[in-house]
């Protein structure tokens, strides 16, 4: 049901921010988009820090099938794209880690994996409010085309999200109770 509502949230968001554009100082602040980000990221990545510690260290390596992501990869996954989409918003850093998909074949123990997200998750907070003065409908290049910096966020709040539930479907399947499900 909470996942329910912040999509409803998100929906609202885009509808009213690109309206208060056009109508100047009538709409939402970048602060006040920003801060609606943020909450509903902070919402998505702890759910998935929780269960990415309720998985057990042989269960990092499952996967549905030949070819798919393990447990593992898929929360490497999150963290890539966190750290690529922070850095399309112009906040690079300098990682310790492999890139891309050498880094979900390296980083595969649950300290390290748990470790790496954590990382993800705080480079993203960092990315958000140091943008938190730039017009969010100037435009960037990501993903080799011009995008602004809404788009971007937007992307981010949904892939978020899309591995969260991915990660759930992967619990339920082998019997991992999302902790804060209740069962």
């Amino acid at each position: 049901m909470q996942l329910r509502h912040t999509f409803l949230i998100i929906i609202a968001l885009c509808l009213v921010l690109p309206a208060s554009a056009q109508d100047g100082d009538k709409g939402m602040s970048n602060s006040a988009y920003l801060d609606a980000f943020l909450a509903d990221f902070e919402a998505s990545s702890d759910k998935i820090m929780q269960l990415a510690g309720a998985f057990s260290e042989e269960q990092y390596a499952w996967r549905p099938a030949e070819g798919i992501r393990s447990v593992s990869e898929v929360f490497v996954h999150v963290t890539n794209a966190n750290i690529g989409l922070a850095s399309a918003l112009g906040f690079n850093h300098e990682m310790d880690r492999p890139a891309g998909p050498e880094a979900e074949q390296a980083i595969t123990s649950k300290a390290d994996v748990i470790a790496d997200l954590e990382m993800g998750q705080i480079h993203v907070r960092q990315a958000v409010k140091a943008i938190m003065e730039e017009d969010l409908s100037g435009e960037i290049s990501a993903f080799g085309q011009t995008m602004t910096r809404l788009q971007v966020l937007m992307i981010l709040g949904s892939h978020s999200h899309e591995h969260l539930g991915q990660a759930i479907a992967y619990a339920r399947s082998i019997g991992v109770v999302p902790p804060w499900s209740g069962g």
